[in-house]
């Protein structure tokens, strides 16, 4: 009789300690994404342009997240990846215009993918444009 008592006190026991491992899991991972405000970048306009015989990379975009964007690396995909010495950084509820000089040439009439990388770890990606004359 003994061992049966102390065989079902083991399992009640490893029950509690799993239910308590559960709602512990569940509380953290609520919290977290309760607490987590993360940037989210509407992009407006993007255009690689020619202005005074260089190219820049124009950005026009909205934070309509909660937390600072700060955009830390630019990439034109198989061309040119630039790191930002300082990053460009966008508030919560604010649309700005963004001018990044590149230092390679292009082609008009050609898509290039762009990618924004923030320090968030969020990578905007695949923004296509065609390069135009105006």
């Amino acid at each position: 009789m003994a061992v049966h008592r102390f065989i079902a006190v083991v399992i009640l026991v490893a029950v509690a300690i799993s239910f308590t491992a559960i709602g512990a899991s569940w509380i953290i991972t609520t919290m977290h994404s309760v607490m987590w405000k993360p940037e989210i970048l509407k992009i407006l306009d993007l255009e690689i342009e020619q202005q005074n015989n260089t190219w820049v990379l124009r950005i026009e975009a909205e934070n309509i997240g909660e937390a600072r964007a700060e955009i830390y690396k630019v990439e034109v995909v198989n061309i040119e990846e630039l790191s930002l010495s300082t990053p460009l950084t966008i508030e919560p509820g604010h649309r700005t215009t963004l001018t990044i000089p590149l230092t390679k040439s292009y082609q008009y009439y050609t898509i290039y993918t762009v990618r924004l990388y923030l320090k968030s770890g969020t990578v905007y990606h695949y923004i296509e444009y065609r390069v135009a004359p105006k």
